[in-house]
Parts: structure tokens; sequence; C-alpha cells
């Protein structure tokens, strides 16, 4: 199945309907802009809207103001319902009348000015609490700190730290030097301390040995901030009355901030997605291409929404003039990927490997049955399938008008919930061996038993060969489905000596093995035999045909039947089936077994017991379901996808209404 087609389309708009125009085609989202390219128009110009630069400064500020006052703003709406879709609905004409009645700039400037003084203030309240930390290492300092950042006319003082070790020896030295021309303070806080503060005040003629006799006993000075001038105590009570003033400043502007923040937020939120629409508008222009008149614009319709947007610009008359194109080889239009409604959910799956490339086969309703097998096996218990359905299933209730996307996955895993149950009914799994494990559930074993098929547990062989029987059957099918898109293409030799080959080779290999094996008749060989030697033959023949000289080409193509082994080894990485199934069984059982334990405990053992079944249950479900997903995906993209699909196409981006906070609605006046 191919992806949507795609027409190509060029847009002729006259200056005096441009606005209208985009508008139009902005509410229809069906068109991709892309650069027009000037070789096609001589002297072209690319156009810029004169509105353009004044909506993205209000944009600017716009965001400025949600980004500091949305932390201070008690939202009614919580983040995770407004991404689900429980947003605002407004019409444009709406975000127009609030853009008229509100001055924007002047609420940003009131606002940059609160942001402003709420960091100088605790700017100050951070060099305040550095200042204290200081005072506190020096409450014992007897001088006015004026000593050490002002000095006298002829006294200088210098404060820092110095190895308790060499303190004494340094003081000796330096009361030596100074005589009654100086002082010295010492002090050290603790027993364990390895540094002690000292001080030193000196004439300033005996700078230059002080200093040296400093240097000689890795004295590290520290600098005393030039706001200190009395003693520490003096400065401590200070700096409280300081803080207490500050503090009360602090929760004045943040009072006015988180008023700015009730009484703003919500309309800054609307104006800032309605500049958003209006800013990607504007910018589709600068895409095109002009002359004096005209503006002209290149992009990508979908060929089922030629219809819809050619009656959007229909009411413009002459003004309008749209020319559609089939993609020419050189083009490189985009993935519109559509799909039914019964394989939607799995088209999640397909754009998280990557879209396909125009014309190329959409694997989504390929993969789709085997990812919902392999998941049912690889969970493959039916009371967490329930579980599944009943969380997955209120989810999409509650926030009904969740984007379509996001309600695709949610209804995957509604999906698979329906797999587990089949695949945990069929082979007896509900909470592990819940049923068998509590004689409470003793009257639900004849309904566990009638449905039970196959224990996995206690048959782990057969489920392997089915799991192994599973690989084949989906390796062979995109092979298949590579034949045949190799046909699609008109590549013959890719799809006979390339695709072809390796389903006869393999297809031999496999009845060969089932006959020695006995698993097949043995009347069969002959044709086993025929179809691995003639696949063979053709593989031999033939992948070796870029290479030079017969030896080359020989010697390729007999190295080529190599690549067996990477299809044994792809096949037997279905058996991750088998093991993840027997995975969330074992669990199950485990934590079945350690409840029973648990419930023997006098008085409150069948609390604990409780406890362990629901919290363990759902850690079980948490993790298994988690290995589940990601095991049958990767089964999907490393050993399916290979065999046919490589992605890599760019998904179709219309020119639409894309918002954060609000949902834009249509008016017909608009």
């Amino acid at each position: 199945m191919a992806v949507a087609r795609i027409k190509k389309a060029e847009l002729y708009v006259h200056k005096a309907d441009l606005d209208n125009v985009l508008h139009a085609l902005q509410k229809t989202g069906s068109f991709e802009v892309v650069p027009f390219g000037s070789e096609s128009v001589s002297e072209s110009t690319a156009p810029v809207h004169t509105d353009l630069s004044r909506v993205e400064g209000l944009l600017s500020e716009a965001r400025f103001l949600l980004r500091f006052l949305e932390p201070y703003f008690k939202d009614n709406v919580s983040s995770l319902a407004r991404t689900m879709g429980e947003r605002e609905t407004i019409s444009l004409h709406d975000g127009k009348t609030l853009e008229d009645r509100t001055d924007l700039m002047s609420l940003s400037a009131s606002v940059r000015s609160l942001e402003r003084r709420l960091m100088e203030i605790r700017s100050e309240l951070t060099q305040i609490a550095s200042t204290e930390t200081l005072l506190n290492a020096l409450s014992d300092f007897p001088y006015p700190f004026e000593l050490l950042t002002s000095g006298t006319e002829r006294v200088r003082g210098i404060l820092g730290t110095m190895p308790v070790s060499k303190i004494p020896a340094w003081r000796e030295e330096t009361e030596a030097l100074l005589l009654s021309m100086g002082e010295v303070f010492t002090s050290t806080q603790g027993e364990k301390d390895t540094e002690g503060w000292i001080a030193v005040f000196f004439d300033e003629q005996k700078t230059a040995q002080i200093t040296d006799l400093l240097a000689r006993n890795s004295f590290s000075r520290v600098d005393v901030p030039l706001s200190l001038k009395k003693t520490p105590e003096e400065e401590r009570l200070a700096l409280s009355d300081r803080k207490v003033a500050l503090a009360s400043e602090e929760e004045r502007v943040l009072a006015e901030i988180a008023g700015a923040a009730e009484q703003w937020v919500p309309s800054v939120r609307i104006l800032s997605d309605y500049w958003t629409v209006l800013r990607d508008r504007y910018q589709a222009i600068s895409s095109g291409s002009s002359t004096e008149q005209v503006i002209m614009l290149r992009g990508w319709i979908p060929a089922s929404a030629v219809q819809r947007l050619t009656k959007a610009i229909t009411p413009f008359g002459l003004s309008v003039e749209l020319f559609l194109f089939d993609p020419k080889p050189e083009d490189s239009p985009p993935s519109h990927i559509v799909n039914s409604a019964w394989c939607f959910p799995f088209e999640n799956l397909t754009r998280l490997y990557g879209a396909p490339k125009y014309g190329e086969i959409d694997p989504t309703p390929l993969l789709a049955p085997f990812f919902f097998i392999f998941f049912g096996m690889c969970l493959g218990d039916a009371g967490y399938g329930a579980i599944m359905i009943g969380f997955f299933l209120w989810f999409l209730r509650k926030y009904k008008k969740m984007p379509e996307s996001f309600k695709g996955f949610f209804k995957l895993f509604v999906l698979s919930g329906v797999s587990t149950i089949v695949v945990g009914a069929l082979t007896g799994s509900w909470f592990g061996d819940l049923v068998d494990a509590f004689s409470i559930f003793a009257f639900l074993r004849p309904l566990k038993n009638f449905m039970l098929v196959l224990n996995p547990m206690e048959n782990p062989m057969i489920f392997l060969a089915i799991s192994l029987a599973l690989g084949i059957l989906q390796l062979f099918f995109g092979l298949f489905i590579a034949f045949y898109d190799a046909l699609r293409k008109g590549n013959y030799m890719g799809a006979f000596a390339d695709t072809g080959g390796w389903i006869v080779f393999l297809t031999g290999l496999l009845l060969w093995g089932g006959v020695a094996s006995g698993f097949i008749s043995a009347q069969t060989s002959f044709l086993a035999k025929t179809l691995t030697f003639l696949g063979a033959a053709v593989l031999i023949a033939t992948q070796g045909r870029e290479k030079e000289g017969i030896i080359g080409k020989a010697v390729s193509g007999l190295l080529s039947l190599y690549s067996v082994t990477s299809y044994l080894g792809d096949v037997l990485s279905y058996s991750r089936l088998l093991a993840l199934g027997l995975a969330t069984s074992a669990v199950g059982v485990i934590i079945n077994m350690l409840a029973g334990l648990a419930g023997d405990v006098p008085y409150i053992g069948w609390i604990i017991a409780l406890l362990l079944l629901i919290g363990g249950h759902i850690f079980s479900i948490a993790v298994n379901v988690l290995g589940a997903f990601v095991h049958s995906l990767r089964l999907q993209y490393v050993e399916f996808f290979s065999k046919f699909y490589t992605g890599g196409g760019t998904v179709f981006s219309p020119l639409t209404y894309k918002t954060a906070f609000v949902a834009i609605k249509n008016e017909p006046e608009e």
C-alpha cells in the first residue's frame, strides 16, 4: 500500500487579497509551502510581509511574559490535560479583539521591572549570606573592619587564612618585625581545622616585608567587602535588619508578580497562540517569490484535498490562480499517510521508525497484524490485558479532545490489551496462576481450564515452535512484499534475481530441513533439493553481477549464500516471544507465591498478602508492558522492515493552526 497521492501546486495571488488567501490556506490545512526558487521567475525577490517584524516582536515579548509569569500562575487545567486537548476554543477574531485592547509592550516593561528588582533583591540576599558566613568565622575579631577596608593615613591591614601549623612561627616572626609598630590577630575555630584566620596591621613602610613573610607561610588573602566598616557584631546586626527589609520587599514584589500572573497569563496565552498563527502565515510568504503586484507560492497538496482547497479560494475570483502538476522524478514530495480506521493506531509505529518516501509502500497495515499478535504473546496474561484495556479506555474517555496522534497511540494499547487477553486465556494465565494459587478463586477454575489450549510453562517447546513459525511467516511475507515492490517499480532483476532467488532458496532449505527432521513426508525430498539448488544457482549467478570478471562475479555470488546465516538469526530472534511470555508468567507466579506465604502470618498476613498482590502485579504490568512493546516493535523494525522498507520520507506538514494553549475554531464571518 502506497502513501496518498500528492499534487505539486503553484499559487499566484494578487497582493490585495494576500492575507485573506493565506487565511483560507491555513484554515483548510492542506497546503504545504516550500521555497519557490527564483529560477522560474525573472528578477523575482523573496517577499516579506509588512507585519511580520511587529508580530515576531510581540510574540517574543509574550513568550517572555509566559516564561516568567507561569511559575506564579495557579492553572485550573493541568499540563497533561492541556496536552491531551483540554483547551479553550477561540476564533481568530477573538484573538484580534484581545490584541486591540491589550498594551502588551507596557505590560512587558512593567513585568521586566519587577523581574529586575526581584533579581537585585535575591542577589543582595546572596551577598548578605556570604558576608554573614565571613562575620561568623570572625566572631572574635576585635577591630573595626574599616582598618582592613580603608586603613588610616599610614596603617594598612590584611586579612586571610594560613595553615594552623604555620601560624605560631609566623606570629613570632611578624611580632619581632613589627615590635610596637603593628598588631597581629590569629584565630582557630576548632582543633580539627587545618586553616586558621590571621590579620596583621602594620605601617605601610613595611608592606614589602610583611607581604614576603605572608607568602612564605602559605597565606591566602580574603578581601573584605568595602561596605563593612564596624565590628563583626555591629555589622551582623545591621545585616540582620537589612535582611528583614529585603525579605519584606521580596514578598511585596512576589505578590505583585502573582497578581500580574493571575490577571494576564490567560490573555497572554491566547495572544501567544494568535501571534504564532499569524507568524506562521506571514513566514509562508517568505518562501515564495514576488513581482510588483503578485505573490507566488509553491507547495504540495494531497490529491484528496484539491477540491476542498479550490473551494476555499474560489471566492477570490481572478485574484488567485492555482496550477496543479504531477510530481517529477527529480522532486521530493512529502509523505501523506492515510490509513483506514482498523490500522490507524499502528501508524505511530511507522512514524517512530520513519515515514515512507513518496511512492513507497506504507508498512502500517502490513505490520499491524503481526504486532497485534506478538504483543499478546510477549505479555501473555489475560488479567494484565484487562487492566490495560480498562486503563486506556478510561484515559480515552477522560480526554475526549486529545489530538488524533495521541488517540491512536492509546487505541494501540487497547488493541494490544485485547490480544493479551486472547493469548492469556488460551495459555491459562490470569495474573499468573492466581486462580490456581488461591482457593477463593476455585469457582473460576473450570472456566479457565475450558479456555486453556497450551500452557507455556509446561510445554515451552510447542510455544517456541509457534514463535519461530510466526517468525518464518513474517520474514517470507517481508520478502514477498519486496518482490512485489520491485515488480511495481519495474526492477525485474531485483525482483526475480535478488528477492526471488532468496525466496526459492529459503523455501527449499525449509522443506529439506522438514524432511530431515521427519516433519514432512520423504516424498517432498526431491522438491526440496530442487528448490534449494535452483535458488542457490540463481543467487550465485546474479549476486556478483556488479563485480568485474567472471571469477569475481562467481566468487561474490557464492559468498552471498553466507547471508543465509542472517536469515537464521532473524528467525531465532522470534524466540523472544517465548522468553518474554515465560518471564511474565514466572513473575506472576512468584508474586502469588510470596502473597500466599505472607498470608500465613497471624493477624496481619492477609493485609501483607493483599499489598503484595496489588503492588506486585502493578509493578509486573508496568515492566512487562514496556518489555512487550519494545521487543514486539524490535521484531518489526529489525527483522521485518529490513526485508523491504527503508523509510526516510518527509511527513506532509501543511500550513495550519499550530497552537500550544488554545484551539482555533473557524467562524463563517472569518
